[in-house]
């Protein structure tokens, strides 16, 4: 019954999710079938776990949208637009997990206002500072050519479109993500469910879904097995003699079953060598003299 309940919100998570891409799809002008969004979004889920930083995720996905045969341009306004659903729901999760580990942040954000010196403020201020000319020198490469005037202008018809996108539509995305995040989140309560002396619902569930998204943060594939210390060290919870199998099954229903998924249907859409070059994304660029003409 467990593993049902965990198969089933996976499923929940995945449908949403393709109802999510469509959704943006629509909003972009285009239209895109339930089999090639749920493809795409395989693609996405197995180049995020397999990259650092979740870096080849995106890319991943471009490729099933251009694959439906979808212009680049309503391509990357469809993913513009997803984005602008999820980062709010993001940030909303990222405050609600600081507020259950940091019940007393209000005090500590005090004592560090009131103790540290100008000194330490000052570089805040700088690295803002940094961030600043750095959005001025790409802003300043784009008009003087280096970026080509199609992609630049592509990037400003997305924007655009992104802009006037309707606010039920990205308020729609938004729910589906929530719906989603908590999908994801609720697999390992399912798995414990029933067991005798359990970890707390509050414990598992915040504790799952900070970890399903530190590979954001992590820069290393999947966690780069951070995860999987945190958890067998009771970040999510303690399961006593079953923490080692409490931990294959959810990295199971939440990384590696969909992984497997999406390497599969990769390989079989553009072949292993363009699957390979994919899932390098965020790896760097390999040494070596350069190919002669």
């Amino acid at each position: 019954m467990n593993h049902l309940l965990a198969f089933a919100l996976l499923g929940v998570d995945c449908l949403v999710r393709a109802w999510r891409i469509q959704l943006a799809v629509w909003t972009a002008g285009g239209r895109l079938s339930f089999n090639d969004a749920f493809r795409l979004n395989l693609y996405g889920e197995a180049a995020s776990q397999l990259t650092p930083n979740r870096l080849g995720g995106e890319p991943a996905r471009f490729l099933g949208i251009a694959e439906a045969r979808l212009r680049p341009v309503t391509a990357l306004v469809a993913i513009g637009v997803e984005v602008a659903c999820e980062w709010p729901v993001f940030v909303i999760a990222s405050a609600a997990l600081v507020a259950y580990y940091v019940p007393d942040w209000r005090h500590a954000a005090g004592i560090w206002l009131a103790h540290h010196r100008a000194g330490e403020l000052v570089t805040i201020e700088i690295t803002v500072l940094i961030v600043l000319v750095m959005v001025y020198l790409l802003q300043r490469l784009a008009r003087s050519g280096f970026v080509r005037h199609r992609v630049r202008r592509q990037w400003r018809v997305a924007w655009a479109h992104v802009r006037r996108a309707p606010r039920w539509a990205l308020g729609a995305g938004a729910v589906l993500t929530v719906v989603s995040l908590a999908a994801r989140a609720l697999i390992l309560p399912a798995l414990a469910w029933g067991m005798p002396d359990a970890p707390s619902f509050d414990q598992m569930f915040f504790g799952s879904l900070a970890l399903l998204h530190a590979p954001l943060v992590v820069p290393l594939p999947s966690g780069g097995g951070g995860l999987e210390v945190a958890f067998l060290n009771g970040f999510a919870g303690d399961f006593d003699a079953r923490q080692v199998t409490m931990l294959v099954w959810w990295r199971f229903y939440t990384a590696i079953l969909l992984t497997v998924l999406g390497v599969f249907a990769l390989v079989r859409s553009v072949g292993y060598h363009a699957a390979v070059q994919l899932f390098k994304i965020g790896w760097g660029k390999r040494g070596g003299p350069a190919p002669s003409d």
